[in-house]
C-alpha cells in the first residue's frame, strides 16, 4: 500500500496514483519432492504463501533457495494436528448491514469456498511495537476488534517480540513459539529492514496456507509490516488516526483472506481517500471468509 502524495478527499472515480495505491502481485511456485513452499514477488509483497504437506519423506523448495533441502533429522514440518481447534466456531459473525457483492478472496479452495482461518481455533498474534509512533498505542487493537467482529474470528494478543519481518517468514517456529503454527506477525518496522516499504508503499500484509496435498487449504499464520515513518507523519494530520486505522483495516483485510476490489466504496479498493473504515461489500466478504472449514489436522 502506497502511502498518499497530496491529501485528498476520497472520489467516486479517484484519479491513478491519488490516494494509497496496492500493486498488483505475482505468484511463483516451486515444486520440490515433497512439499510446496510459494511466495509472491512484486512491489508490494502482499501475499498468499502457500505451504502444501504430502504425506511422506520429502524436501522443501522455496523461491530464496532455489533448491531442494531435506527436512531436519527429526523436525516437523508443522506442528502436531489439532493445537486449540474446538468442535464449533469459537464466535458468530455480525450480519453486514445490507447485502453486496463488492468482494473477492485472494484463493478458494476446488469446491469454491474461500480459503480464510479456521474458525473453530483462535488466531495468536504478536507485535514488534518497537518504532511504533507515538499515538499509535490502540490503533492495532481497535482494527483486530473490528477484524473480529465481521469475521467471528477470536484473536489472542500473545504480547510483544522481536521477531523482525522478512520475505520468507517460516510458518512454524517451534524455537521461538513453541510447537504451534507462529502467531500472526505484526511489525512497525521500516523501508530498511522491510525493502518492500520503499518508496511510497506504507503497509503489506498476507497469509499462508495450508493443506495436504490437494485437500482443503486453511490460513495458519501471516504477517503484516507498517512503515512507522510514515505513519508517524499521518498521526500529526487531522484525520491521521483515522487513515492510519483505514490502512491496518485495509491489510488485515488481506491477512483474512480479501483481494482488491473495483468498487471504489470499499476499503478494499487500492486507494484510500476519505477514510470510513470497513463498507458493505468488505464486510460481507469478512462474513463469507468466516465459513471457511475447521479442520483437527494442524
Amino acid at each position: 500500500m502506497e502511502g498518499r502524495p497530496p491529501r485528498h478527499t476520497h472520489q467516486s472515480a479517484p484519479k491513478p496514483g491519488a490516494g494509497k495505491i496496492i500493486r498488483g502481485l505475482f505468484l511463483v511456485a516451486l515444486i520440490g519432492a515433497g512439499a510446496l513452499v510459494a511466495g509472491l514477488l512484486s512491489a508490494d509483497p502482499r501475499f498468499v504463501q502457500v505451504l502444501d504437506v504430502r504425506i511422506g519423506p520429502g524436501a522443501v523448495q522455496t523461491p530464496a533457495t532455489g533448491g531442494a533441502q531435506p527436512p531436519a533429522q527429526g523436525r516437523r514440518q508443522a506442528p502436531p494436528p489439532g493445537f486449540e481447534e474446538a468442535a464449533a466456531p469459537l464466535g458468530t459473525p455480525e450480519q453486514a448491514p445490507y447485502p453486496s457483492n463488492s468482494y473477492r478472496f485472494l484463493a478458494v479452495n476446488g469446491d469454491g469456498t474461500p480459503v480464510g482461518y479456521s474458525p473453530c481455533r483462535p488466531l495468536h498474534y504478536v507485535v514488534n511495537q518497537h518504532l511504533a509512533p507515538a499515538g499509535a498505542e490502540n490503533l492495532i487493537p481497535e482494527a483486530i476488534d473490528t477484524i473480529s467482529l465481521a469475521t467471528g474470528i477470536r484473536f489472542i494478543d500473545d504480547g510483544g517480540t522481536s521477531e523482525q519481518p522478512t520475505g520468507q517468514r517460516a510458518p512454524y517456529q517451534p524455537d521461538t513459539y513453541g510447537d504451534r503454527w507462529a502467531p500472526l506477525l505484526i511489525a512497525w518496522t521500516t523501508p530498511d529492514v522491510a525493502p518492500q516499504l520503499q518508496g511510497k508503499v506504507i503497509g503489506t500484509g498476507g497469509s499462508t496456507h495450508y493443506s495436504y496435498g490437494d485437500g482443503i487449504k486453511t490460513f495458519v499464520t501471516g504477517s503484516l509490516e507498517l512503515d512507522a515513518p510514515q505513519i508517524t507523519d499521518e498521526l500529526r494530520q487531522a484525520d491521521g488516526k483515522l487513515y492510519a486505522t483505514a490502512v491496518i483495516l485495509h491489510e488485515l483485510g488481506h491477512v483474512m483472506g480479501l483481494e482488491h476490489v473495483d468498487d471504489p466504496t470499499q476499503l478494499m479498493y487500492p486507494e484510500i481517500g476519505t477514510p470510513d473504515g470497513l463498507a458493505a461489500g468488505d464486510l460481507n466478504g469478512l462474513h463469507e471468509l468466516a465459513k471457511a472449514h475447521c479442520r483437527k489436522d494442524p
